[in-house]
């Protein structure tokens, strides 16, 4: 077995529990026989990520204050997938949540995990062309989200100038963007 191979779990315990993740402690050995010893892994629900394209050509994000950086972020709209849901279905519901905007025609972009090293979840990714606003949004009790149109030749720009920061949804914008010329 190479060096890069199966690292077997010798035993996990969890250390500690929220709504929002789980950290765990694994005891691992490598392909060579060595003994990782704590090895901390956050365990997470898979997430959704849309990339919402209106009819004019506009891409619907949200704007929102993440405490864990201290600044306002730009980005799309996601959110987490529901144990035992179906990861489109969570995403559609978290378009309608967080902007109210939904309809259109959806291609999964694939999925990707954003820190494989750390975490064990996956993100799914999806366009959505032709979205539309049906109703308010109606974010989560602790949610504070304000819907911004950006047309969709910015989105690039956005990324460059700080305003979109998050891996995963750079990622999602690169596949949807590629996903576009491709089809036109």
């Amino acid at each position: 077995m190479s060096e890069t191979g199966h690292w077997e779990r010798l035993s996990s315990e969890s250390l500690m529990q929220t709504p929002y993740f789980t950290v765990r402690s694994d005891r691992l050995r490598l392909p060579d026989g060595a003994v990782k010893d704590p090895y901390y892994v956050l365990e997470r629900p898979d997430a959704a990520i849309i990339f919402p394209l209106t009819r004019s050509n506009e891409v619907v994000l949200v704007r929102q204050y993440r405490p864990p950086i201290e600044r306002i972020e730009l980005g799309l709209p996601a959110g987490l997938v529901e144990e035992g849901e179906d990861p489109e279905k969570a995403a559609r519901r978290e378009l309608m949540e967080e902007t109210g905007y939904g309809g259109g025609e959806w291609e999964p972009l694939g999925s990707l995990a954003s820190s494989p090293s750390l975490k064990d979840n996956w993100a799914y990714l999806y366009l959505a062309r032709g979205v539309e606003l049906t109703s308010p949004p109606s974010p989560d009790e602790y949610e504070r989200v304000e819907v911004a149109l950006v047309p969709v030749g910015e989105m690039l720009k956005e990324i460059r100038v700080g305003n979109i920061v998050s891996s995963s949804g750079v990622a999602a914008i690169l596949l949807a963007l590629e996903a576009l010329r491709d089809s036109s």
